[in-house]
């Protein structure tokens, strides 16, 4: 099972890193950004094959296998996002409709993150990463739980918002709310049960 697992991460970086050198060859390439491309999907490479010590957990882990899941979407994502910026200027239809592509990936970004997000284990390197939820396990799990229950609430109202009245401001209002209530509430949780061990 390991065997095919790893042959099927194998394919996808070689799949992803074909994509990451078609922006490359882009007539009007941009250095920097080519640059910055390649240092995260290096980074994310490293963060794949070290994530069982990242999160200090086995192999065989289930736990692990989530965390893979994410950094393997992260670095396809990446791939596509900046092969298609790249190319952005020859591609009438990727100038045209910036916004819609925009929509599209944060609605993706929310629902994969979102339906996996109870299932992270508790880590430095991958999720919700606050002061308050990296120094307590229990504020993580309640962070992370709330990330993954507000999920689908979110999609929908920036799906019916988004299509109807104004794409940009439901895509960015979407995120900013699905990020900041469990941000807010795990802290309220944290502050109130850092209160209740000192009584």
């Amino acid at each position: 099972m390991n065997k095919n697992y790893n042959k099927i991460d194998l394919i996808i970086f070689i799949f992803s890193l074909a994509i990451l050198g078609l922006g490359f060859i882009a007539p009007h390439s941009n250095i920097v950004i080519g640059s910055i491309g390649i240092l995260v999907y290096g980074s994310l490479i490293l963060l794949h094959v070290y994530t069982p010590n990242i999160a200090n957990l086995s192999i065989g882990n289930p736990k692990i296998k989530t965390m893979k899941r994410i950094n393997i979407f992260s670095i396809v994502l990446l791939a596509i996002c900046f092969t298609v910026l790249q190319w952005s200027q020859e591609l009438s239809f990727v100038e045209k409709n910036q916004s819609l592509i925009g929509f599209v990936i944060a609605i993706a970004v929310i629902l994969v993150i979102g339906n996996v997000a109870p299932k992270i284990p508790f880590n430095r390197y991958m999720g919700l990463r606050l002061p308050w939820t990296i120094r307590d396990e229990s504020t993580w799990k309640v962070a992370h739980r709330l990330l993954g229950y507000l999920t689908f609430p979110i999609v929908i109202v920036m799906l019916v918002g988004g299509l109807m009245v104004d794409i940009n401001q439901f895509a960015k209002w979407g995120i900013i709310s699905w990020v900041v209530i469990p941000s807010a509430y795990s802290y309220f949780y944290y502050t109130r049960m850092q209160k209740k061990s000192k009584i």
